[in-house]
């Protein structure tokens, strides 16, 4: 008598098939056992098999790997029922046992169908299915397989149509779609399950169904499986704009199949900002996104300086179990609202001094003192002051050097050879931490220019505005006022 059939999976790939001939067997890797499985993960006597009233059970024997139904694995020595069509695992080794054409229950039929449709008592049932849903849980974007076997119990040939319902159909392949069976033949369907690793493919648990439509008989019958899908994390951050002067917006995108719970928070090197976020918690849906946006600015504001680009990170933490972490790089643009105006304002303020010293000098006049009357200036209508003695000054602004330059003349570039020729600077300084000393060009021995300004001394030096007709135009020293080599003296 044939009580069934055992279909066992290897994890070499091998497909074996064992008759179940008497109502109890022993399943495991030592010889003499009913179902013999050589696999390491299998006992030498794993599992007994028994099979009442057309029933299954199964009883684990104490095995080191155990036993699993549906995936669960089973208490040892406790007999466990097993529904027709659920998955059975002996170690590694995973089987499925296949009720015999007489004993065969009908599939439960798709509720709602015509007068032809078939119940799970219908005696004249001609089609049984029986689905192994995938056993594990299956990554986003990886696959996973099922299997569906299907037996003719007509006694004419038939043809069957195999869909999946209930999950969307870019995430399914069937090996066929199409068969055809003699009377009494059985086959079996790969379904091949694959979630896109998408926002798409929440992760959880996926029922569906498996419907075979038979041809011959115009009835369908239905089985229901299930798979799970895994989550996955990808959280990004981005910012705009990536450079301000202080107000800034960062979207956060949840690109993950699972819910996202994110902290936000600002960081620099040296700490030197501080940032305020109109929300610092964000919680995404799979797929969702969303703007916050924040201010950043500096703790100690300065009046002068340079106008600078400090860089910052904005970073968002996983909270409640994620792992996957997410930056966004940005800067601050730092303008000094004064920045304009540090040398008008040191001028003003040097002035002042000066102004300040000769008043108070005045005031405290003596007749012993350069610049006094000798009745020590008390101002009660005596002699007045002597006029100070002239002393030799550079030439103002404006005017003409001894030399014979001048504003609108050509001169002529010398004590300048190649390798350490004249400088000409887009202001009349030489100061390196004036960033209007820049130098703009060269000119060496026989270079001529035409001066197109009044002379200015400034450091020491005798400076023009210098053009040389081919686009250069700065200043230029023509000597020191102190004497020296001369750079520029009028062309003949």
């Amino acid at each position: 008598m044939e009580y069934g059939t055992l279909r066992v999976h290897t994890p070499d790939g091998q497909v074996r098939e064992y008759p179940i001939e008497v109502p109890s067997v022993v399943v495991g890797r030592a010889e003499g056992n009913g179902v013999v499985i050589d696999h390491v993960t299998v006992s030498r006597r794993h599992a007994q098999l028994r099979i009442e009233d057309g029933r299954l059970i199964v009883e684990d024997l104490g095995s080191a790997t155990g036993t699993f139904v549906a995936g669960q694995r089973i208490p040892s020595n406790t007999p466990n029922l097993v529904e027709e069509g659920s998955t059975l695992r002996f170690g590694d080794a995973e089987a499925l046992f296949l009720v015999p054409v007489a004993a065969m229950a009908q599939a439960v039929p798709l509720a709602g169908m015509g007068p032809g449709a078939a119940s799970a008592t219908d005696s004249q049932a001609t089609v049984a299915v029986t689905l192994s849903s995938p056993s594990a849980p299956v990554a986003a974007g990886a696959t996973t397989t099922g299997t569906v076997v299907i037996q003719n119990r007509g006694n004419v040939v038939d043809q069957l149509t195999i869909s999946v319902a209930d999950i969307p159909a870019a995430w399914v392949r069937l090996s066929r779609q199409q068969l055809s069976l003699v009377p009494g033949a059985r086959d079996e369907i790969t379904i091949v399950i694959q979630p896109p690793r998408t926002a798409e493919a929440v992760a959880g648990e996926y029922p569906f169904s498996v419907s075979v439509l038979s041809r011959e008989h115009a009835r369908e019958v239905r089985v229901l499986g299930r798979f799970v899908v895994l989550p996955f994390e990808a959280f990004t951050l981005a910012l705009q704009p990536t450079r301000s002067t202080g107000d800034f917006r960062v979207v956060a995108e949840n690109g993950g199949n699972a819910h996202a719970s994110y902290q936000l928070a600002g960081r620099d090197d040296e700490a030197a900002l501080e940032y305020r976020f109109d929300k610092d918690n964000v919680q995404l849906a799979p797929g969702a996104r969303e703007t916050i946006s924040f201010d950043v600015a500096t703790r100690k504001r300065k009046l002068f300086g340079k106008v600078a680009a400090v860089p910052f990170k904005v970073e968002a933490q996983p909270v409640g179990g994620g792992v996957q972490k997410a930056a966004a790089d940005g800067q601050l643009a730092v303008r000094p609202p004064l920045r304009h105006w540090k040398w008008p304002v040191i001028g003003v303020l040097v002035v002042a001094a000066l102004g300040g010293g000769a008043w108070g000098y005045r005031s405290n006049c003596s007749g012993d003192m350069p610049f006094c009357s000798a009745s020590g200036g008390d101002g009660d209508g005596g002699s007045q002051p002597a006029a100070p003695t002239a002393t030799a000054e550079p030439t103002a602004a404006g005017t003409a050097a001894p030399d014979g330059l001048r504003n609108g003349i050509a001169a002529v570039i010398q004590n300048s050879p190649e390798g350490n020729c004249l400088r000409v600077r887009e202001y009349h300084t030489r100061r390196t931490d004036d960033p209007r000393s820049k130098v703009i060009g060269l000119l060496c021995d026989g270079d001529r220019v035409q001066i197109v300004s009044d002379s200015v001394i400034d450091e020491g030096f005798i400076w023009w505005t210098i053009d040389n007709g081919e686009g250069l135009l700065g200043w230029a020293a023509e000597k020191q006022v102190t004497g020296g080599d001369v750079f520029m003296v009028p062309a003949e």
